[in-house]
């Protein structure tokens, strides 16, 4: 399955011995978004130029236009300070990064 959000966040997921990113997508014009199953390679800038294409370990992949990061909507905003807010609750730490921030240590 693809996916192509309208807007869309990095969030990292972090264990003792691990790490993977998760993408926060959204879409504005019917108010909802999706968490990824996560991946650990970053993704590839698409041939076009319009978006990235990062493939999941679910076999999901996510087409994410370029100019989209960081945007969502008030509803998915919420929905992502959930999130956010169960960082340290179990074994995971989650915090939101940015695509420069993946791509440059690789």
């Amino acid at each position: 399955m693809t996916y192509t959000p309208q807007g869309w966040i990095i969030l990292k997921f972090t264990t003792e011995s691990d790490y993977y990113f998760k993408v926060f997508a959204s879409w504005r014009e019917d108010d909802r978004w999706r968490l990824s199953s996560g991946a650990k390679n970053p993704p590839e800038l698409s041939g076009c130029g319009k978006y990235w294409v990062w493939p999941q370990e679910s076999g999901s992949c996510y087409h994410l236009p370029v100019h989209g990061e960081g945007g969502c909507s008030f509803y998915s905003e919420h929905a992502l300070n959930n999130i956010l807010a169960q960082s340290g609750v179990g074994e995971h730490v989650i915090e939101r990064v940015n695509l420069n921030e993946i791509n440059s240590k690789t």
